[in-house]
C-alpha cells in the first residue's frame, strides 16, 4: 500500500519518491485510489507555505506565493488539463476534433482565457478565505476536489484513443474503490460546522454532476485532461461557496 501511495504521489506531483519495487501497469492503476491522499499532502505543504509567508507579508502576497509553490509542487498538472479541456471544448464542433485538439501541446485562445479566469478567481477567493480558515482550507479544497473528480472514472467511459502515459491511472474505477478513496478526503470535513459540511458536499455533487453531463454531451466520456479540469473546477467552486458562507 505504501509503495502504491508513493507511486501516486510521484505521478501527480514533482515530489521525489522511492522507486516502486514491482512496478506494473496494474500497480499504477491501483495507485489511483490514493488521489485524495495526494491532495492532503499537497494541501499540507501549501498550508505550511501560506502560514509561513503570511507571517512576513500581507495575505494577498502570501496567497500568490502559495499558488506559485503549488505550480512547482504539481508541475501545473491539473491546470494543464483545465486549459487543454477548454481548448478542445471551444475549438471544434465534432467530438473527434475536440479530442484531437486536447492532445495538442500548444495552448490556444480558449485554454488561455480559461486559465486566466481560473487563476484570477481562485486567487481573489483565497485572498478572503485563507485568512479566516488558515491552514485548514488547503487541506479540504485539495483533498475533496480530487475525490470528487475521480467520480468520472466510475460513471463515465474513458474516450481518449491515442496512447497516453496517464491511461493506466485514469481508466475505469470501481464504485467500491472510489468510496474507499473518500476515506482520505471526507474526515477533513468533520472539523467544520455542519452547515459548511452540507454546503461543500452539495456543491461537489452539483458541480460534478453538471460537469459529467457536459462531458457526456461534448465528448461522450472523460479523459485525463478532463479529470484535471474537474479537480480545478471543484476546487474553485468549493472555495467560492465556502467564502459565501
Amino acid at each position: 500500500m505504501m509503495h502504491d501511495f508513493f507511486l501516486a504521489l510521484g505521478f501527480f506531483t514533482r515530489i521525489p519518491v522511492p522507486s516502486h519495487p514491482n512496478f506494473t501497469e496494474q500497480a499504477l492503476r491501483r495507485s489511483a485510489v490514493y488521489f485524495p491522499l495526494v491532495g492532503l499532502v499537497v494541501g499540507s505543504v501549501l498550508g505550511f507555505v501560506y502560514f509561513a509567508t503570511s507571517q512576513l507579508w500581507a495575505s494577498p502576497i502570501a496567497i500568490l506565493i502559495t499558488l506559485a509553490c503549488s505550480f512547482i509542487l504539481t508541475g501545473g498538472f491539473h491546470e494543464d488539463g483545465w486549459a487543454d479541456t477548454f481548448d478542445g471544448l471551444g475549438g471544434a464542433f465534432k467530438r473527434v476534433d475536440k479530442l484531437r485538439i486536447m492532445t495538442d501541446s500548444r495552448l490556444g485562445t480558449y485554454g488561455s482565457l480559461a486559465l486566466w479566469a481560473l487563476l484570477s478567481i481562485k486567487a481573489f477567493t483565497l485572498f478572503e478565505l485563507a485568512p479566516a480558515q488558515g491552514f485548514f482550507v488547503f487541506l479540504v479544497l485539495h483533498s475533496l476536489s480530487r475525490w470528487a473528480s475521480m467520480s468520472a472514472m466510475v460513471w463515465l467511459d474513458y474516450v481518449r484513443v491515442e496512447p497516453s502515459k496517464a491511461k493506466p491511472v485514469v481508466q475505469q474505477l470501481s464504485l467500491q474503490r472510489w468510496l474507499v478513496s473518500g476515506l482520505f478526503a471526507l474526515p477533513m470535513l468533520l472539523f467544520l460546522p455542519w452547515m459548511t459540511i452540507l454546503a461543500l458536499l452539495s456543491t461537489a455533487l452539483v458541480v460534478t454532476l453538471a460537469w459529467h453531463l457536459i462531458l457526456k454531451w461534448q465528448l461522450g466520456g472523460y479523459t485525463g485532461d478532463t479529470l484535471g479540469a474537474s479537480q480545478q473546477l471543484n476546487e474553485l467552486c468549493l472555495g467560492l461557496i465556502w467564502l459565501a458562507l
